[in-house]
């Protein structure tokens, strides 16, 4: 079994990241047929030869998913899309933090 593990950190308010988190997992319940459930700030979802959850912070979104047999041989092509997804959907929302000073 292959595992993904990808955080990013974002600017919104725990309740804004918890909404869009939902309103994700709504999406891929109806497209892919995942059944998802929330634990506290923490999202678990499955289906078959997918599994993982997402833990909301206050700063960030932790996604860890487990890939089946079938599924670990497009690892990286799934975790690439993925990750690009949760990029756009944070840039669109403007939360995005700011570049760290490296000076």
């Amino acid at each position: 079994m292959s595992k993904i593990h990808i955080v990013r950190q974002h600017t919104l308010s725990l309740e804004d990241a918890r909404a869009e988190v939902e309103r994700i997992a709504q999406r891929v319940e109806s497209e892919l047929g995942a059944d998802y459930a929330w634990d506290g700030d923490t999202l678990s979802f499955a289906r078959s030869g997918i599994s993982g959850h997402i833990t909301v912070t206050e700063d960030a979104l932790d996604l860890t998913i487990r890939l089946g047999l079938l599924l670990s041989a497009l690892k990286g092509q799934i975790e690439e899309q993925i990750a690009s997804k949760v990029d756009e959907t944070l840039a669109a929302r403007g939360a995005v933090p700011p570049p760290e000073d490296t000076d």
